[in-house]
């Protein structure tokens, strides 16, 4: 497995990522790719709290917020389809952005799909710097009381960084619809 793991490495190299050096191991770069991936997946999970419309919850969604992003990040989405874009800047902005779109849903579900992590930068012998970049596929699902179904097929465009003392998190995220149906499930 280790010979599969220094591949990896090998291939983050080649396409330009971040190349190993001589006293870092494979899974230094391996770790800090999926503590990366892990950011967008507790973004899912914050966003289905949210999606619940119970205060309790949206309160705990909005920790998850600030604990995987920036404070000052900036976040957008769009759907090109209907014309709209949403944007806010900072973790309680986006909050209220996310608790406005859901409130007429009862139940969401956000799943990620294809993840791809392109390292930059790893953090250096101290834990200063660190950049990355990550692509997420989306499929969200969202039900509301009239048993109507919207499917929301969407790629977040992540740009993320390591700071000393808390980790990878995210500075800048677009969600850019890709394409959506809504199922009307009424009789």
């Amino acid at each position: 497995m280790r010979n599969w793991l220094f591949a990896g490495i090998l291939m983050l190299s080649a396409s330009g990522g971040v190349a190993v050096q001589a006293d870092e191991t494979p899974m230094t770069a391996v770790g800090a790719t999926q503590n990366i991936e892990y950011l967008q997946r507790w973004y899912a999970r914050a966003t289905d709290l949210i999606g619940t419309n119970d205060p309790a919850n949206i309160e705990e969604g909005r920790a998850i917020y600030h604990r995987i992003f920036t404070p000052d990040v900036r976040i957008s989405a769009s759907d090109p389809q209907a014309g709209r874009e949403f944007a806010a800047q900072g973790p309680d902005q986006w909050v209220d952005v996310v608790a406005g779109a859901l409130a007429v849903f009862d139940s969401t579900q956000h799943l990620l799909g294809t993840q791809i992590v392109e390292l930059e930068s790893l953090p250096d012998a101290e834990g200063n710097g660190g950049q990355a970049r990550m692509a997420s596929y989306l499929q969200a699902w969202h039900h509301d009381p009239d048993r109507v179904i919207d499917i929301f097929l969407g790629t977040y465009y992540s740009k993320v960084r390591y700071a000393k003392g808390i980790g990878w998190q995210i500075y800048d995220m677009r969600l850019e619809k890709v394409a959506g149906e809504v199922i009307d499930k009424r009789p």
